[in-house]
């Protein structure tokens, strides 16, 4: 038998696996309850995945969010850290600007497990026309610091377990839904300050760019970008204008350097489907059934033809059921239309504080239909 590491990446390369690769996902809040006191005392943000992929003995697909780190020259950055509350702040030649989130903690099981952590942001840095100056400033002066000894690290501790994805920024449309801007600024500047805007996103993508070539040189599987090109946070119109002009060099870029590219969009993204075929992108990671999405693990497959693999979760309301047949129906509905084990990984993704004891269900009805 081949190795997970092997078949992962054949799963890569669009050819046909030994078995339909089941991984897992879990970080600071998206985590199980009940799991062993050890776990958590090794547990520590995105090395949860790792920890959790081989309790369960899945395939191990390692999203790694410590290969680089940002530095600025001219740009004076500070972040302040006031509980609960981080402040960020870039003093630039054409002003200040300042991005607030808040740290919020819920308790993580009846077992006396470590709280989830999660943040939201509470003040964007982009709030008015005289931002996007400033904001260009931060982006045409940034270096990026890439950690080629830690990434390596990193591959060495996965082994044969599985493949290493290094976690990016999003793309600039996406990272001013999530970070810079928010929903309702953006669709007010996409109507009223398109010239402010897009001179914004191209600044942003050439510095993304230079990233992108330093993580191809790495030694790491993939790069992964977590991106909210949603329709429930864009228009397609927005997607196509401004988003896959971006993801088309991105991914010329990574193919140069041997990475495969894989884009995470939650949810809602089957009047996209036809849209990301052109990227062109290597796999896709999130899309969801209703009611936590609109696109089956069968829809996407198909939207996304020969050309893409497909990494669905298992539905999450099934999870928190607790009801072994409903969770194994819904593990079962994401094999039964798939036709062929090629460009299909099923992502058994931990809600926040569920019980281990359910999630081994989905993760036993996926492997036993995996052909492991």
């Amino acid at each position: 038998m081949i190795t997970c590491r092997e078949n992962l990446l054949r799963v890569f390369r669009h050819q046909e696996p030994d078995w339909v690769p089941v991984i897992t996902l879990a970080d600071d809040y998206n985590r199980p309850s009940h799991l062993p006191a050890s776990f958590y005392a090794q547990a520590r943000g995105l090395d949860t995945t790792l920890l959790l992929s081989r309790y369960f003995d899945v395939d191990v697909l390692d999203r790694f969010g410590g290969g680089y780190a940002e530095a600025y020259r001219q740009v004076r950055y500070t972040r302040t850290a006031d509980s609960p509350i981080e402040t960020e702040r870039w003093e630039t030649p054409h002003g200040t600007l300042t991005r607030r989130v808040k740290r919020m903690e819920y308790p993580g099981g009846s077992g006396g497990e470590p709280n989830l952590v999660t943040w939201f942001p509470i003040e964007y840095p982009i709030k008015s026309a005289g931002d996007y100056a400033a904001m260009r400033d931060v982006f045409e002066d940034v270096d990026y610091r890439v950690d080629g000894e830690a990434i390596a690290d990193r591959m060495k501790l996965i082994g044969d377990d599985g493949v290493l994805t290094l976690c990016a920024p999003a793309s600039p449309l996406g990272m001013c839904v999530r970070v810079y801007s928010g929903v309702e600024h953006l669709a007010l500047a996409y109507a009223d300050q398109r010239a402010d805007l897009v001179r914004l996103l191209d600044a942003m993508g050439e510095s993304y760019y230079r990233l992108l070539r330093s993580l191809a040189d790495t030694m790491a599987d993939a790069v992964i970008s977590y991106d909210d090109t949603t329709t429930q946070a864009i228009s397609p119109a927005m997607f196509r204008e401004l988003e896959l002009p971006y993801m088309k060099r991105a991914a010329d870029i990574l193919h140069d350097g041997g990475k495969a590219y894989i884009h995470h969009a939650c949810g809602h993204v089957r009047g996209l489907l036809a849209d990301f075929r052109g990227a062109p992108i290597d796999g896709f990671d999130g899309p969801a059934g209703p009611p936590v999405g609109n696109t089956t693990a069968a829809q996407a497959r198909q939207g996304f033809g020969d050309g893409i693999f497909s990494m669905p979760f298992v539905e999450e309301y099934a999870l928190r059921s607790g009801e072994p047949e409903t969770i194994r129906n819904a593990v079962r509905s994401m094999f039964e239309p798939a036709g062929s084990r090629r460009n299909f990984i099923v992502d058994v993704v931990a809600p926040p504080a569920l019980a281990v004891e359910n999630l081994w269900v989905a993760v036993d009805e996926a492997k036993r239909l995996s052909g492991r």
